[in-house]
């Protein structure tokens, strides 16, 4: 459907003394193959205000796409790239009429190997097609998310170790494993969107439509993002801490980072299994977090050891790690009281 097609008007429709009827657009209608007799799934949303219309077998929508490569630079083709991936394409297809430059070429098998289940199917001086054989079927939302969860628990930890060993080599190995975090995000991502285009997905991925769907791409970007701290406190071990810390300093942040892990896991479980208990467990646990990182930066700023503001910004790093753990905390708080009727009770008037 065209952009201007978006937002259609339909008038109710009276069929027999209690049921109403409205009509589907055309192109709508030709776009799915849909015949007289077809079944259509109607789902309603959380709040029960809107309904979601799909065939039971929707067409695949925009399986194939092509991007003109043009005058694009390297890092814009890449990026459009990793886009259609995400955007759940089967083929994408890069041309460009006067022939991909080196640096196009080696965009586009770069971001073939940075995403997961893609391979070159066809190229010429041209053009060049990537297909993606990943099947949502084949992976689930709350498994996918677990693993998203512990590479970034690995990542951090493997982080705060080499700046507790002021090891600028284990740095640069915590910081090599980011490509594998971003592979399984951008994954996440085309598994979201697949299932919103097609909620007949939501028992394969293991989600329901509505709020669980987006709750968990807000929960991912958190763990991205989470991912994203970890490999600068990665970076300030690598350049910025030249000798062991004392063992005072080296407990402090340790005794942070523990409390950081066990909350951000006990989140991550709540998201996965929202049941109230959990949550207010895993309160509990940022709260402790937050009584330790306050106790450790006490610490820190009466003994000044160097490399202090290096230490202190760690310190600031972990501490904004823990805010997207409670970003992700507030969604699972939601899924919680979804899951528990008993708990919040709707009076509608």
């Amino acid at each position: 459907m065209k952009g201007d097609d978006l937002r259609i008007r339909r008038k109710a429709q009276q069929l027999g003394s209690s049921t109403l009827a409205v009509t589907v657009p055309a192109e709508w209608a030709r776009h799915h193959n849909l015949e007289k007799g077809d079944e259509l799934i109607v789902q309603r949303d959380e709040n029960g205000n809107s309904l979601l219309v799909t065939p039971e077998r929707p067409a695949l929508m925009e399986a194939e796409t092509t991007i003109t490569a043009g005058k694009m630079s390297a890092d814009a083709l890449s990026r459009a790239v990793v886009t259609q991936y995400v955007l759940g394409r089967g083929f994408i297809r890069i041309a460009a009429e006067d022939g991909l430059t080196p640096g196009q070429y080696d965009a586009v098998l770069d971001a073939e190997r940075r995403l997961m289940g893609l391979g070159v199917v066809e190229e010429s001086a041209t053009h060049i097609t990537i297909r993606c054989s990943v099947d949502p079927d084949d992976f689930d939302l709350p498994t996918l998310f677990g693993r998203l969860g512990r590479t970034e628990a690995t990542i951090r930890s493997s982080a705060i170790d080499a700046l507790l060993e002021a090891d600028p080599a284990a740095a640069r190995r915590a910081q090599n494993r980011s490509p594998q975090l971003e592979k399984l995000f951008s994954l996440f991502l085309r598994l979201v969107f697949t299932t919103y285009r097609n909620p007949r997905l939501n028992q394969a991925v293991g989600v329901g439509t509505g709020f669980p769907l987006i709750g968990y791409r807000s929960a991912a970007q958190d763990v991205a993002l989470m991912a994203g701290i970890a490999d600068d406190i990665a970076s300030i071990a690598a350049d910025r801490v030249n000798e062991p810390l004392s063992d005072e300093i080296a407990e402090g942040i340790e005794s942070v980072h523990v409390a950081l892990d066990a909350a951000a896991e006990t989140v991550r479980e709540s998201v996965v299994d929202p049941e109230y208990a959990r949550v207010t467990t895993a309160r509990e646990r940022i709260d402790r977090f937050h009584d330790r990182s306050a106790a450790a930066i006490d610490h820190l700023e009466a003994e000044r050891p160097g490399p202090l503001l290096a230490l202190h910004r760690v310190h600031l790093l972990l501490e904004r790690s823990a805010r997207h753990a409670e970003d992700t905390l507030d969604v699972a708080t939601h899924l919680a009281f979804r899951e528990s009727p008993d708990i919040v009770t709707r009076n509608d008037r």
